[in-house]
């Protein structure tokens, strides 16, 4: 393990509904469960290929994963084999404010100074391998740089009207895990004309993976959303014991839903960099037409030219002990 990953922490967010492929899922699968615990393509669910993604360079006691109570049957069969204490159920949904918060307290508690990575559960990724690197990048940077947070940045292949792009300002360092920017501005989910301008101008694709210092996220969280950080330092007594269900149980039920993007990253443009990524095929798959030219472009001995319509696309169970 690289000596810039020995402070390294991953929180892994599998916590979400998965709306915009749920009918897609019911559709061709008969079931309600999200994205993240499906298996569309290999033999892993979309949360095992992250685990296996991440534990490249975080090992496994290092990696927790946030999931939501009502889940609990799927995230049982995913996650049956992973350390104590290194998932983190929270009572409800209450979007990516309190899902990133939660576990960032249980890292806190047990390394001040860790440095953490955000990972979706559910995005599709090719290069694997040069992708985490990108992340080992990131975590030497704030090293060295650690009032900076750093987003991972992917090069499009398209003028994408459903992701959200990065407009990328001063070069701040030429860095061994690639060219780090300073944040200008971001785009969400752009009309066609606006996308097709980002395209053009070498703007990026926004993975939200993002990589910076524990104390730093919490500082940040502690500023821009008080309301959602005093209620949630509330379980800081209760943190990992036997009382943490219920207190959490009782927070969550007068909690606020907090959007991690609109809340914090867009107001945090000053201690933001991003990290440009070349040379990586990414998706969040949150568009069922998406899911079905990549499953037929990549998936084992399928044919690049096949289409897939209709029942032809197979949705397998997750991973089971």
């Amino acid at each position: 393990m690289h000596a810039t990953t020995d402070r390294l922490w991953g929180i892994i967010l599998a916590g979400g509904e998965g709306r915009r492929l749920q009918r897609f899922i019911r559709l061709h699968w008969g079931s309600k469960r999200p994205k993240q615990y499906c298996t569309l393509i290999g033999g892993q669910s979309m949360l095992r290929h992250t685990l296996g993604r991440a534990e490249r360079i975080i090992p496994p006691e290092r990696l927790l994963t946030i999931v939501t109570r009502h889940h609990l049957g799927y995230a049982r069969e995913e996650l049956y084999d992973r350390p104590p204490a290194s998932v983190i159920i929270q009572p409800c949904n209450r979007e990516t404010g309190p899902g990133i918060l939660l576990p960032l307290l249980h890292i806190h508690q047990r390394d001040p100074d860790a440095i953490v990575a955000l990972l979706p559960s559910d995005h599709f990724i090719v290069e694997e391998e040069r992708f985490m690197a990108a992340v080992e990048g990131a975590a030497s940077f704030v090293t060295s740089s650690p009032r900076y947070l750093v987003l991972l940045g992917v090069e499009p292949h398209r003028p994408e009207t459903e992701y959200g792009w990065i407009e990328a300002g001063d070069l701040l360092e030429h860095h061994w895990g690639g060219d780090l920017y300073r944040v200008k501005s971001f785009w969400e989910k752009p009309r066609v004309k606006t996308a097709k301008a980002l395209y053009r101008d070498g703007c990026l694709w926004n993975t939200l993976v993002l990589v910076g210092q524990a104390w730093m996220l919490l500082m940040l969280f502690q500023t821009l959303t008080p309301e959602l950080y005093v209620r949630l330092q509330r379980i800081r007594p209760v943190l990992g014991g036997r009382g943490e269900a219920e207190a959490l149980k009782d927070i969550y039920g007068r909690l606020p839903s907090v959007n991690f993007s609109r809340a914090i990253l867009a107001r945090s443009a000053h201690c933001l960099g991003v990290l440009r990524v070349k040379g990586v095929y990414w998706s969040d798959w949150g568009n069922p037409e998406q899911v079905r030219m990549d499953v037929a472009r990549f998936a084992p001995g399928s044919d690049h030219e096949t289409s897939l319509s209709g029942n032809g696309l197979s949705l397998n169970a997750g991973r089971r002990p």
